[in-house]
């Protein structure tokens, strides 16, 4: 969408989003909009997400709490066929949402889906999701709590324990029919292999980026296709039974716990509304698990105890796991490359747009070279 206008919310747009849709806020002042930093691997070039705090007006002492609006461009009107690779649309998200906030503890507050304009302020579609009795500046995300060394090893553990027992409860509780992008309904010819379907995953974006002579990103796509080829033919991809939610590229950056002090602890309070990649598909394809192959130690025993307990199954308990572990990295290396090249260098500092390409072509990179010699039996 080329004329499409930047994404961009004041507090008089949120303003009236939290009139049509929260009347319990209705007499609530905004304090304070900002713009949620996209530093995770969720981040999309279509949609923004706003923090917004709120203080309730003097005769009604309301304590002060904090809610979440997503924003994107409306859907195109367009007949052309979709991609076998595109990322979730709000419509999409708030199905994933609603479906996690029904079978999962994830805390994930409710949200409200407003996809029909009505409000001539907003001319996007958003998600607003009600509020939670917390300040925003009383929240931090878990990757920079972690950066600015706020967390002890004891906080670190208990928040691993947490991950794990709310992605053990998503992978076993959200599970689905037939593998692939997230679908309403039930899709035409769905796919009851996750064989086939991540592979076409990953052909179709070796082809976006072969056919794509202007992007200036070279890659080894033959030697890609030699070792995939040689990873079908061992039925790498094909040792799943059941479809589960997978939040794919959800990351600790998506995670907000409350700012730890000497008479708090860290504690996750909620999750942010983006979940742009998520699928039907095997478990191991989250991120959260890509530094847990080698590495790991309490924080790792924590994060599989806490999975298990969710009632998650093993994870990367063979060699040939490992090897899969290293096709996803690989694979979300391609998706994060994706959306650099499609992203609009009005919503994303030039700065982070060079970190995150580089960091997708170095680790493309890095990963051909550990399939060269990774076991797939």
């Amino acid at each position: 969408m080329t004329n499409a206008r930047p994404l961009l919310l004041t507090k008089e747009q949120a303003q009236d989003a939290v009139c049509k849709h929260l009347p319990e806020a209705r007499q609530a002042i905004l304090a304070a909009i900002s713009e949620i930093p996209n530093s995770g691997y969720s981040h999309t070039s279509n949609a923004k997400t706003y923090s917004i705090d709120i203080t309730s007006s003097p005769e009604f002492r309301d304590p002060p709490s904090s809610f979440f609006i997503t924003i994107s461009q409306p859907l195109p009107n367009s007949s052309e066929p979709q991609s076998d690779w595109r990322p979730n649309n709000l419509l999409l998200t708030h199905h994933i949402l609603t479906l996690i906030r029904s079978n999962t503890d994830i805390p994930i507050p409710q949200l409200v889906l407003d996809t029909s304009l009505s409000l001539p302020s907003i001319p996007y579609h958003y998600l607003i999701s009600h509020p939670i009795p917390i300040r925003s500046q009383d929240l931090i995300s878990l990757s920079e709590a972690r950066e600015k060394g706020l967390l002890d090893e004891k906080d670190n553990v208990f928040l691993n324990l947490q991950i794990g027992r709310f992605l053990g409860q998503m992978h076993s509780r959200v599970q689905n029919d037939w593998y692939g992008l997230i679908e309403k309904e039930e899709p035409r010819g769905p796919s009851y292999s996750w064989q086939e379907t991540f592979t076409l995953f990953l052909e179709t974006l070796l082809v976006e980026f072969e056919t794509d002579s202007d992007n200036g990103i070279a890659l080894p796509h033959e030697e890609i296709r030699r070792l995939l080829s040689r990873a079908i033919g061992f039925y790498l991809f094909d040792d799943l039974e059941v479809p589960s939610l997978v939040w794919f590229t959800g990351s600790l950056a998506d995670i907000y716990i409350t700012v730890p002090s000497s008479t708090t602890s860290a504690t996750i309070v909620t999750i942010l509304p983006n979940f742009p990649h998520a699928l039907w598909g095997d478990p191991l394809l989250e991120s959260v698990f890509m530094s847990y192959g080698v590495e790991g130690g309490k924080e790792k025993e924590a994060l599989m105890e806490g999975y298990q307990a969710g009632g998650g199954g093993p994870i990367l308990a063979f060699p040939r796991q490992r090897t899969k572990r290293i096709w996803y990295t690989l694979f979300m290396a391609l998706v994060i490359l994706k959306e650099v090249k499609n992203g609009d260098p009005r919503s994303t500092s030039g700065e982070q747009v060079g970190v995150d390409r580089q960091w997708a072509i170095s680790t493309i990179s890095s990963c051909v070279k550990l399939l060269r010699n990774a076991p797939c039996y």
